[in-house]
């Protein structure tokens, strides 16, 4: 029998065929697209939503006066002063509506009382019922409380506060008006300042307030507050009697500034 004649390829040849039938079905596989996944977008802040932290800067006018305990002594008058100071507040709750405050002031306070006193005038002693004496002093304030936020509506939050002063005497003066006797009800002579060494070297008052704070930005907000403030412990000095009388102070402190 005659044998076929057997083709026989050259090694190049059988090199590129394996090459081409094993790395095809591969890199037509790679050809195809692939799907990424999708990245999920982070959670993106409400505007004005209440931050965990508050710093702030307060000032404003005070409205005070004296309530004597003694029945011989008698508010005179209401007097003006002012706060300034500042402040933080942190949430304590997961949705941010309750926060504790605390933060550092100095306080101008002023009272005016009445009370009759003897005098020296020209080496005459004589005694005036209505002597009116002028109490100023200076604390440094550290108030801590509770505050309520209502969530943002509109630009606009209301919130109210509870707390404590914790009041270190300064420094403070006084002065005393008095009428002379047999003149005119409205003539006084008013005697030379000096310093008011009867005044608590350390008072505590309570307060609680109302107020309204409008957001400019995500942290930057404006406000206002209104505080009704009684301080337990004030001690002025009956000199004609040289007792020390004690007196609850009242006020209205009235504060603007800022939050950021």
């Amino acid at each position: 029998m005659k044998k076929l004649p057997v083709t026989r390829y050259p090694l190049p040849f059988l090199l590129f065929s394996f090459l081409l039938f094993t790395l095809l079905p591969t890199f037509a596989f790679a050809q195809q697209p692939h799907q990424h996944p999708k990245n999920r977008p982070l959670p993106t802040p409400q505007v004005g939503e209440n931050p965990k932290v508050f710093f702030e800067v307060r000032f404003g006018p005070t409205i005070d006066w004296f309530s004597p305990t003694s029945y011989v002594i008698k508010r005179e008058s209401v007097k003006a002063g002012f706060l300034a100071g500042v402040g933080v507040d942190v949430a304590v709750v997961e949705k941010r509506f309750l926060y504790v405050t605390t933060g550092v002031m100095f306080k101008y306070l002023q009272g005016e009382i009445t009370f009759a006193n003897q005098y020296s005038l020209l080496d005459t002693v004589f005694t005036t019922p209505n002597a009116k004496r002028t109490y100023q002093t200076m604390y440094l304030t550290i108030p801590t409380g509770i505050m309520f936020r209502t969530p943002p509506s509109k630009n606009c939050v209301f919130m109210g506060k509870v707390g404590l002063y914790h009041s270190f005497k300064v420094s403070g003066t006084q002065f005393d008006k008095f009428e002379l006797p047999e003149k005119d009800a409205n003539y006084y002579i008013t005697k030379s300042t000096e310093p008011n060494k009867d005044a608590a070297l350390f008072a505590e008052a309570g307060y609680a307030g109302v107020g309204f704070e409008y957001i400019l930005g995500n942290r930057t907000r404006v406000f206002t507050h209104i505080d009704y403030n009684c301080q337990f412990n004030y001690f002025g000095h009956d000199a004609r009697k040289d007792l020390q009388f004690k007196s609850i102070v009242h006020s209205l402190h009235i504060m603007f500034g800022f939050l950021f």
